[in-house]
């Protein structure tokens, strides 16, 4: 890791790591105290920021928690040194500088800060970066929708779905998303509804439809408004599971049954599920993630993916019909990393669907559910052997007997 130390615009040293610039370039220590300002959780007990860097961050939490405990994280000894050879004065008593996350126990009580930019500069090689990374997006997809979730979840409890969960007669199931390889597979799915339950994520809900395929259930997550086209004008009547936090109008769409999914790491949808005897399930994420969670739980023996990409070649990211739109739009280069595919090639991710992506691979290293990927361009994920369509409808016949 190189570390560089410049002079800013208005004087005050700031930090390069690998060429990234850690601070501003013009007010490194007022542009570090108002991130602290806006980040900082008054609730907190304890806190913990990833970097020690030149200390600004920590100058201003260190005000801010006003004799609460607050780790600081840094990444090698000459950033400590870096530190410690420009603030004299001594720590106080409640600081901690540390280079072990593993010896912090992690609950509600704790907050975790990430300024983004330690992030990029680390680099996509760093081994602590996955972990970072994981963290912050999710970081990032709740300060977003927050709010928004707070009131799906208060609208949604009102619907009163806490019925059981139905049972399903077939052992195997079809998760099915929308990434580009449900161009290629979503005619392996006709014609064995008799074989296999199919349950489809809600952006990819019209591309079954589209193809004239029933899906057993759908399943939603996102609180978005955006996502109300996905039941639009939709007459179906299979079952919808949706999260506790999901858009509260897309669910009041749908013309069948509804059972609510409470979630870990939600308060509320925890105390509910403590409530109602309903189960929490993992989100990971996303609604596939959430899928997978869903399908576990209700005691599948084997699932196949279907549209589970994680990734893609050239811009197409989702399939024809799909509602999560079709290609990147703008430049993401910055964004891109090259992954593993199950033709034995690279193809691109982004840092959301990388988190999936190792999402994925901890689940189902952690499960007993047999697992298979239909997506040959698709991310290759550990565990789970790729098929193509002989080999699919073979198994789903043997399964099935």
């Amino acid at each position: 890791m190189q570390w560089d130390v410049i002079k800013a615009k208005n004087g005050e040293e700031t930090l390069l790591l690998n060429g990234n610039s850690i601070y501003s370039r013009y007010r490194p220590r007022e542009d570090a105290y108002k991130w602290i300002e806006n980040e900082f959780d008054t609730t907190k007990e304890c806190y913990l920021l990833i970097g020690l860097g030149l200390g600004y961050h920590l100058e201003k939490l260190a005000q801010l928690a006003k004799g609460k405990v607050v780790y600081i994280y840094y990444f090698e000894q000459e950033e400590k040194v870096l530190y410690t050879n420009r603030v004299q004065k001594k720590l106080a008593p409640n600081i901690y500088l540390v280079n072990r996350i593993a010896d912090i126990k992690f609950d509600y009580s704790i907050q975790l800060l990430i300024p983004r930019v330690w992030i990029k500069a680390l680099g996509i090689e760093h081994p602590l970066l996955p972990y970072l990374e994981d963290i912050k997006i999710n970081q990032l997809t709740y300060q977003k929708s927050a709010l928004l979730m707070d009131i799906n979840f208060n609208s949604n409890i009102l619907l009163r779905d806490f019925n059981p969960y139905p049972k399903f007669k077939k052992k195997q199931v079809a998760l099915i998303a929308s990434g580009p390889s449900l161009n290629e597979t979503i005619n392996w799915l006709k014609n064995n509804e008799d074989k296999i339950e199919l349950f489809v994520v809600g952006s990819a809900l019209k591309v079954l439809l589209a193809n004239n395929i029933q899906p057993s259930a759908i399943v939603i997550s996102d609180p978005k408004e955006s996502i109300r086209k996905q039941l639009y004008n939709i007459k179906i009547q299979c079952p919808l599971f949706y999260l506790s936090t999901a858009n509260h109008e897309t669910i009041k769409q749908h013309k069948g049954n509804r059972h609510i999914l409470c979630q870990y790491g939600f308060s509320d949808a925890e105390k509910l599920a403590a409530d109602t005897g309903l189960p929490c399930v993992e989100t990971g994420g996303s609604v596939s993630t959430v899928t997978f969670s869903l399908l576990e739980y209700l005691g599948f023996e084997t699932i196949y993916l279907f549209g589970l990409d994680l990734g893609f070649k050239g811009k197409q990211t989702h399939a024809v019909h799909s509602t999560s739109g079709g290609e990147v739009q703008g430049n993401f280069d910055f964004d891109l990393r090259k992954i593993k595919s199950n033709n034995g090639d690279t193809i691109d991710t982004m840092s959301n669907l990388n988190t999936y992506l190792r999402w994925f691979k901890s689940k189902i290293q952690r499960s007993d559910v047999k697992v298979f990927n239909t997506a040959y361009n698709g991310a290759k994920i550990d565990n789970v052997p790729y098929i193509n369509r002989q080999e699919f409808q073979q198994l789903i016949r043997n399964e099935s007997l």
